[in-house]
This record gives structure tokens, sequence and C-alpha cells, in this order.
């Protein structure tokens, strides 16, 4: 899940758009990273099964530690060890171990967290395209706690403070993750958003979910341009 999901060939990672054909649907789509044989999978076909895994299992979960929450998606056999599979995981995660929690206070009022969210959550990271750390210089996963706070403050582009807080704790993932150094992990960079995110949610809101830093990979070295081996802080 690593390279070429065709052919496991290594992944050419271009820096000018092309069209090209998807190997599964067919369709001509824009282009930036195929194999070496030449094989495209588009967005819509790569990691197709997870959408309904990812939803499924934040609706069911009753963890309240987003990192558990996380682990089981990020590991799950369907997930391409990169890819956009994972912007949706951060902001589902967060959002789901909230409502678990229960009752918290924004800005004064009682909120509670409701599936409804979670899907909304989910339903906006699904929109933020694989490689937007390269391309659009955001990682996916720092949106994702941008997207959940965004949810939790009920932000608009209209509103002033929820918009500035959200932007801010958006910000703060994004950093984290940028201090990281490259190449970009997206399994390493989901566990920081969330760890961001989880002090976020102290200063913000006064919750304090579980939590427990993970201390290893779990997952076999890979190949992909996104294994720093040894110098990766969960390794």
């Amino acid at each position: 899940m690593s390279n070429c999901m065709l052919c496991g060939a290594k992944l050419i990672y271009g820096t000018i758009t092309e069209t090209r054909k998807c190997v599964y649907c067919g369709e001509d789509k824009p282009a930036s990273i195929y194999c070496e044989n030449g094989h495209f999978v588009c967005e819509e076909c790569h990691g197709a099964d997870m959408q309904d895994a990812v939803e499924g299992f934040l609706l069911q979960t009753r963890a309240k530690n987003p990192l558990e929450i996380a682990e089981p998606l990020i590991s799950h056999p369907g997930m391409p060890f990169l890819g956009r599979e994972h912007h949706p995981v951060v902001a589902g995660a967060l959002l789901a171990a909230l409502k678990n929690y229960g009752p918290f206070q924004v800005r004064g009022r009682a909120k509670v967290i409701t599936n409804e969210d979670i899907k909304e959550g989910v339903r906006r990271m699904w929109q933020i395209p694989s490689c937007s750390c390269a391309f659009q210089g955001a990682c996916g996963a720092g949106l994702g706690v941008g997207a959940a706070f965004s949810v939790i403050y009920e932000s608009t582009c209209a509103r002033d403070v929820e918009r500035t807080l959200q932007m801010r704790a958006t910000n703060a993932a994004l950093t984290a993750i940028a201090n990281n150094g490259g190449p970009g992990c997206c399994k390493q960079s989901v566990r920081t958003a969330l760890e961001v995110a989880m002090e976020l949610l102290k200063e913000h809101f006064g919750v304090r979910l579980p939590f427990e830093r993970l201390k290893d990979c779990r997952f076999p070295p890979q190949n992909s341009h996104g294994c720093k081996g040894a110098r990766c802080r969960y390794g």
C-alpha cells in the first residue's frame, strides 16, 4: 500500500499536474502522482473502501482518547500508507472523542457533539487532496484540527472570534507537523496533530481527554518516501 496499488512499483511525485487515465475507473483526471510504469490511480479510487469504514467506526466507538480512536483507522488493511484518507481521521477522532466525553463549555454555552457533527467534520476533510502539504503548504492532518475546531465553534467566514480561534488551532497543528521535518509521513502527522489538538482542547475549553503517547511506530519499515526510519519520533 506504500507504492503503486496495481504493480507495486515506486511512485513518482511530480511538481506539475497533467491529465492521466485512472487504471481503475478509466476516467481522465488531473495527476501529479503515478508509478514508474505509468499507472495512475485517481483520488476517488485510491482508498475508496475507507470512506464507509472511517465514518462507521467513528460513529460507533465509545473511546474518549482521540489517539486510541485514530490508531485502528490508520492501521486498517484498506488504508494506504500515504494519502488523503488520513485527513478525515483527525477531525473525526477529535469529534468522536468529544461526543463520548459529553457536554463542555464553548464561550459560555454548553456544547454537545452529535453524530451529525462527526459526519460534517469528516465530509469537509474528504475535500482536501493528497499531498496538500507539498502542493498547498498545509498538511491535511493539521487542517483536520481546524475542521474539528470549526465544528466546535460553529465558525463561518463572517464570524470574528470563532474564525480567529479556529485558525490559530490549525496553525498550531501545522507548525508542529512542519517541525517534524520531512519527508512527509501521514501516520506521524495524524498522531502529531491529535497530540497538539488535545492540548488545545484543554486551553480552549478545559476539556481533558485521556492521553497516552504512542512510543513506537507499529508499522513495518516502508520503502515509501514517507518513512523516516530511525529519525521518526515514534520509531
